[in-house]
């Protein structure tokens, strides 16, 4: 990470700016808009820390009433970043889709002003108790981290979005609650994790206030703000802006209308130090800047430290917002009083509780002081490079502009800040007037560093649910991602001072639909190699050669040659290597490897992998892989090309053709078809007008029902072919489905918590009075399984399902199990979580005129194409009810 940018995310309190964490756009001062934002900020000392469980858990117009409303520093801390949840925009799984989820809080926070962070926690699924998710997440890990964040953001309040008990239904909810509890007890204390003073210089710092969100449980409400309130510098009020800020969470099918109008926040106050503020959110609390400056107390910090002198810095700061926003004098004001304050800052010390910066009120007036000044100022500042996609040692020209609009000279310097292992070969230091209408441009060269990019945090190879960062440095650790590798840093100097505007340094092109587009600077291997399919199942009972595709692509503007191989496990049959030559920037070949496995494979899981090794020697064994969507900013990540290999013996039935619905994040398709079933996929045509018999079998894919309109409107043909036939297999839905009658019978789904036998009704966690009202799932992976109709050819055919069939399941058995279904239906498996209540909604076949149909929750678009061979013996046994096609009996 660079250095410089280390510093500087250090005096900036632990925190990127919210404009530097959205998405990339053209050059602007950000206007009245921005000035008016960060105006709020000035004169007091206010922060709120909000922790929650995922990245959809926050509420957002709080965040907004805060933060525009309050000008209150306000952040959020999600435990995870989603890993575990579905994807309703695309394919993205696991890591990628917490990528994309950290995305999408980080759009968020560019509306409500927020700043955001993280724990190690990784997103293992939903869990229904506490315990469960103390069984994936060390409790003192994911409590350090908490602690860790509330030292070096020093809230004065924290707001737990979560109880921390069974209300709050999944148990990473409760873990939230638990964990902003504790951490509310335990920050001050420098006797609770040490080492984060000694290590991270991070004193312990204790919160006075701890609210609970109550936004659904209104009864127990002890203060109540109002989001329905108009901010006048965008002319929509805190509830509209948050809303579309929790639009943005695409991925989580989150878009909410803008309604107008009064809307109350809701919170109860937990616990309250000052014992004085049980009535407005602030009362209690001093929001003075003294209070907050740890020095107030010494004059030895080498400048006055008495109340009165903070007390006549908040009135000239706080003078500022009521003054003219497009006054012409005000950027001058600011850069004024910027300079008598960064002048009176006591020089840093060593060893001490403030030894990483100035205290965090300092920080934060200097911060918002810079971006006012840069709002106010007329000057207009860009960087961009010559390329985006960048291999270690290349060279890069960084143009570093600015434009003075204005009627009045300004002396500018420029310098470019570059990561660790990057190296500046100049000019670099440039400073000059720029007259009015003129434009400075200063081209710097820079040589790329070795280190790739992806993300500061990995997971832990050992298979716990948690990431590492041990790497990364402390100023990182809870951030979103690391502040960018080269950005250009512009200081405005005045005749009463200075303010520096850092811009990254991005690539930028032009679409012939969309104009300006925008992306970051990635560091990409030399040669990107990938391997798939990445997770694959190969039937032992018709053994066959498979075919394993290897992509390079160039990431050098010359040329790299050499052969690429695949690294096999001992004892399989070699195949030959093949040789490349790449001679362009992003050329890419593909290469086809055929693959058998040895002749008395039995039941194992292998793993293979691909390297390109060059005519110097070097390997590569890596490829870089992007998650893009329009809403978010790009991000880069790095995987192995490796391939994992599940042999077992599946039986498929003898299918002449499967149609396909996909669905959200389905790969459900490419692993049936890896497998050697013929599946076509569906379209909008096809769906309207093809003739759907000659389909042996349909399958609709998880929550196609709510991502495919065309599947809506054609379920009547859907059921005629149904009716007249044909196999029909619906894997699980939400809601739409269920409410919107498109099953032959009726099903319904969710209701009150079901309770084991013997057990009396209603929920612990419950209000008085009321019910869990939950959708019935089986979290626990290795839950038991337990078939209903052992005779029933579904289990008997092709492939007779054994106990065995169970094991090796990912995250889950299944979700959105039906509750209730006509007699017309017959269950097959009984299946629940550990003290639940059974459930056998999760497998249901019916007959419905001349054909079969089936409604299934159980999880096959985690197991499929994971490469889960129980699931693949289950499945094929689904496709086998196909009139006829029932298939050989397998073992």
């Amino acid at each position: 990470m660079p250095r410089r940018l280390i510093a500087l995310s250090a005096l900036f309190g632990f925190a990127i700016a919210p404009a530097a964490s959205a998405q990339l756009e053209p050059p602007s001062t950000g206007g009245i808009v921005a000035l008016d934002r960060e105006l709020r900020f000035l004169g007091h000392y206010k922060r709120v820390l909000m922790i929650g469980a995922h990245p959809d858990d926050e509420d957002t117009e709080l965040l907004t009433v805060l933060v525009r409303g309050m000008g209150s520093e306000a952040a959020y801390l999600s435990l995870n970043r989603g890993e575990g949840g579905q994807n309703l925009i695309g394919p993205e799984l696991g890591e990628a889709l917490g990528l994309i989820r950290t995305e999408e809080l980080l759009a968020a926070r560019r509306l409500d002003g927020a700043r955001q962070y993280f724990t190690r926690a990784y997103d293992f699924g939903y869990s229904k108790t506490l315990d469960e998710t103390w069984q994936h997440w060390s409790k003192d890990t994911i409590l350090k981290d908490v602690v860790r964040v509330i030292r070096r953001f020093r809230p004065q309040i924290v707001v737990s979005v979560f109880s921390g008990t069974p209300r709050d239904g999944h148990g990473q909810h409760q873990a939230a609650g638990w964990a902003s509890q504790e951490a509310f007890r335990i920050a001050g204390d420098s006797s609770a994790f040490p080492e984060l003073e000694r290590e991270e210089h991070l004193a312990a710092w204790t919160p006075i206030k701890l609210y609970r969100s109550t936004r659904f449980d209104s009864g127990s409400t002890t203060l109540t703000l109002e989001g329905g309130v108009l901010d006048p510098a965008v002319g929509k009020s805190f509830h509209q802006i948050a809303m579309a800020g929790r639009s943005l969470h695409r991925s989580q099918d989150m878009g909410r209308l803008q309604d107008m109008g009064p809307s109350p926040i809701r919170l109860a106050l937990w616990q309250d130090r000052s014992r004085l503020g049980a009535g407005g959110l602030w009362d209690g609390i001093d929001t003075t800047l003294a209070a907050a400056d740890p020095r107030t107390a010494s004059s030895s910090a080498g400048r006055p430290t008495t109340p009165a002198a903070w007390s006549d810095l908040a009135r000239k700061l706080g003078a500022l917002r009521p003054a003219r926003l497009a006054d012409s004098n005000l950027a001058a004001r600011l850069i004024s009083l910027r300079q008598e304050f960064e002048s009176d800052l006591p020089p840093k010390a060593s060893g001490n509780a403030w030894s990483s910066g100035p205290s965090a009120a300092e920080a934060d007036q200097l911060r918002h002081l810079d971006a006012a000044a840069e709002a106010a100022s007329p000057l207009v500042f860009d960087a961009v490079a010559d390329d985006d996609r960048i291999v270690p040692g290349q060279e890069v020209h960084a143009l570093l502009t600015v434009w003075n609009p204005s009627g009045r000279a300004a002396r500018v310097a420029i310098r470019l800040a570059a990561g660790d292992g990057w190296t500046i070969r100049g000019p670099d230091g440039e400073e000059r007037p720029v007259g009015p209408g003129q434009m400075m441009r200063s081209q710097i060269t820079v040589v790329a560093g070795d280190q790739t990019t992806t993300p500061y945090f990995s997971l832990d190879p050992a298979g716990t649910a948690l990431y590492r960062w041990d790497g990364a440095p402390p100023e990182v650790r809870g951030l979103p991602f690391a502040p960018p590798t080269l950005s250009g840093r512009f200081t405005v100097m005045d005749s009463a001072g200075r303010f520096t505007v850092e811009r990254e340094v991005v690539f930028r092109t032009v679409d012939q639909a969309r104009g300006e587009i925008r992306r970051p600077l990635t560091v990409v291997p030399r040669v990107d190699v990938k391997l798939e399919p990445s997770m694959e199942l190969w039937p032992t009972l018709a053994p066959k050669t498979h075919r394993l595709i290897v992509t390079l692509t160039h990431g050098a503007k010359d040329t790299t040659a050499g052969r690429v191989r695949l690294m096999l496990p001992q004892g399989w049959p070699p195949v030959p290597q093949q040789s490349f030559r790449l001679e362009r920037e992003d050329q890419r070949e593909t290469f086809i490897f055929q693959v058998r496995p040895p002749a008395a494979s039995r039941k194992v899981t292998a793993q293979i992998r691909a390297v390109a090794r060059d005519t110097l020697g070097r390997d590569y064994d890596v490829g870089d892989y992007t998650v893009a969507y329009p809403h978010i900013r790009p991000r880069s990540y790095i995987r192995a090309a490796t391939a994992t290999v599940r042999l077992s013996p599946v039986a498929l039935p003898q299918l002449a053709r499967v149609g396909y619905v996909r669905g959200a994040a389905d790969q459900v398709p490419e692993a049936l078809e890896e497998v050697g079933v013929p599946v076509v996929l569906l379209d909008r045509q096809t769906l309207e007008h093809a003739d759907l018999h000659r389909y042996d079998a349909i399958v609709v894919g998880p929550r196609a029902y709510e991502t495919d309109s065309a599947l809506v409107e054609n379920n009547d043909r859907l059921l005629q072919y149904l009716r007249d036939g044909g196999l029909l297999i619906v894997q699980y839905q939400q809601q739409f489905f269920f409410h919107g009658g498109f099953a032959p019978y009726s099903m319904t789904v969710g209701g009150p918590a079901l309770q084991p036998p013997g057990q009396s009704s209603g929920f612990a966690g419950a209000p008085a009075g009321q019910s869990m009202v939950v959708h019935d799932r089986v979290t626990d992976e290795t839950a038991p399984v337990r078939v209903l109709t052992p005779q029933d050819l579904v289990v008997m055919r092709p492939n007779r399902l054994e106990p065995s069939d169970w094991q090796g399941w990912i995250q889950e058995r299944g979700l959105y199990f039906a509750r209730s279904w006509d007699r017309a239906y017959r269950p097959i498996l009984e299946t629940h979580d550990a003290g639940d209540a059974p459930l056998e909604g999760g497998l249901l076949i019916a007959r419905a005129g001349k054909g079969t149909y089936v409604y299934t929750g159980l999880s096959f678009f985690r197991q499929l194409p994971a490469g889960v061979p129980g699931a693949f013996r289950l499945f094929a046994n689904l496709l086998a009810l196909a009139h006829g096609r029932e298939g050989r009996e397998g073992r």
